[in-house]
């Protein structure tokens, strides 16, 4: 991979580099970031200075998927616990991140399509945006575009040391947001499909299913030592799920929203059972009940949530809320970056379908990832980690307007 670092791209890599450590530094510096945002620091200050994975001692907890705190609490353990060395290890997520795209679009579509993703992945504002924050999305990026890379590399190579890598790194993303294992294990299933007629196929798949086990099954079997119930992935979603359909999406984010809480009596009880002694999973059962009940008797607004949370996950500007910075900037920003680059590189899934291989990995991943978030919610930023494939296709895209656009006699390699 680093001998197809030019010149060219070590200076956008500076670039990107400097973007994304200058708005880190803007953050830190402002407190415009709550490093303890979501519980995943204060987790991993827990693994670090008592060795258990709490909120607080003796309050063992499976809200929040081992990933990202786990990736925390390496960096203090190495460095000590300094946030903004996370901050930091996350610029450098997102240069390995810009690096995996550019040779999977190269490698895919050509030189040219591989300078422009390069280009989009080094400014792309929600890159360098949630690189200042402890969020799980930088690092769920690096390792979607892994994943990607891998995958190419093994529908190039069969191989097992292909299989047993890409599998792991799936399983990864699966223990980092419970929510990628569904759209994993379909696209696993493509590739099971792809790799079955090929020599040793067979075995090249169940090395993939193996080692995609293998992060997913330690996880849930520390949930079921801890807290003796089946816990696959986060005690999270049940209420996240159960609040999706409790306020309407208009009101999320404003101060209806705690209104509209505040008078349901289901989810004030629900609530109180989170009496910060355990997170057994009991509140996600009672959650989970809630909202087969609510579907149970209102089916028809459930199925108009689905597709419209499925929009929502590919808007392309966030809706007017409280943000770090002022709402027509970010809305500018949006409709600038995302307002094209989410239309052209979903354009790019029609326009390559053709040629297989990854595109259709991609096709099954991303419907199936749209598919996941349409059934339960999504936000804007759940979108991030997906946008690793939508902007190797938009850069083929561009590959392809800029090679016809040149003159004859430019070469491209």
């Amino acid at each position: 991979m680093l001998r197809l670092i030019d010149r060219k791209t070590w200076i956008l890599l500076a670039l990107g580099l400097a973007l994304r450590v200058g708005y880190a530094t803007h953050v830190q510096r402002h407190a415009l970031g709550d490093p303890a945002v979501d519980g995943y620091e204060t987790i991993a200050r827990q693994i670090v200075e008592h060795g258990r994975y709490d909120f607080r001692p003796g309050v063992p907890t499976a809200m929040r998927e081992p990933g990202f705190p786990s990736f925390i609490a390496l960096l203090y353990l190495v460095f000590g616990e300094k946030p903004f060395i996370v901050l930091l290890a996350q610029a450098l997520l997102g240069l390995g991140t810009c690096l995996l795209l550019r040779v999977l679009a190269r490698g895919i579509f050509g030189a040219a399509a591989g300078d422009w993703a390069m280009a989009l992945a080094a400014f792309y504002p929600p890159f360098v945006f949630y690189t200042g924050y402890f969020y799980r999305e930088t690092l769920l990026s690096f390792l979607v575009a892994l994943w990607c890379w891998l995958v190419w590399r093994l529908l190039r190579e069969p191989g097992a040391l292909w299989a047993a890598c890409s599998g792991w790194v799936a399983g990864l993303c699966a223990v980092t947001v419970s929510t990628m294992a569904p759209p994993c294990a379909a696209a696993g299933l493509w590739l099971s499909g792809a790799l079955w007629r090929r020599p040793r196929g067979p075995a090249l798949a169940a090395t993939f299913w193996a080692a995609m086990s293998l992060c997913p099954a330690l996880w849930a079997a520390r949930n079921f030592a801890v807290f003796h119930r089946v816990i696959p992935g986060s005690t999270i979603w049940g209420p996240l799920l159960y609040e999706v359909l409790l306020v309407p999406e208009d009101l999320k984010g404003t101060e209806q929203e705690s209104v509209i809480k505040s008078r349901d009596a289901d989810w004030r009880r629900m609530m109180a059972m989170a009496d910060n002694t355990s997170d057994d999973g009991r509140q996600q059962a009672e959650a989970l009940r809630l909202c087969l009940a609510r579907i149970r008797r209102d089916p028809v607004r459930y199925l108009q949530h689905i597709p419209r949370t499925a929009l929502k996950l590919w808007r392309l500007y966030p809706y007017p809320r409280k943000y770090q910075h002022d709402y027509r900037l970010v809305k500018t920003i949006s409709l600038l970056s995302d307002g094209w680059i989410v239309p052209v590189g979903l354009a790019g899934l029609f326009l390559f379908w053709r040629r297989g291989g990854l595109i259709a990995f991609f096709a099954v991943f991303l419907g199936a990832a749209t598919a996941t978030h349409a059934l339960s919610s999504a936000i804007i930023r759940y979108r991030l980690p997906l946008m690793a494939p939508v902007l190797v296709l938009a850069a083929g895209v561009l590959g392809r307007i800029w090679t016809r656009g040149a003159p004859q006699t430019r070469k491209t390699r």
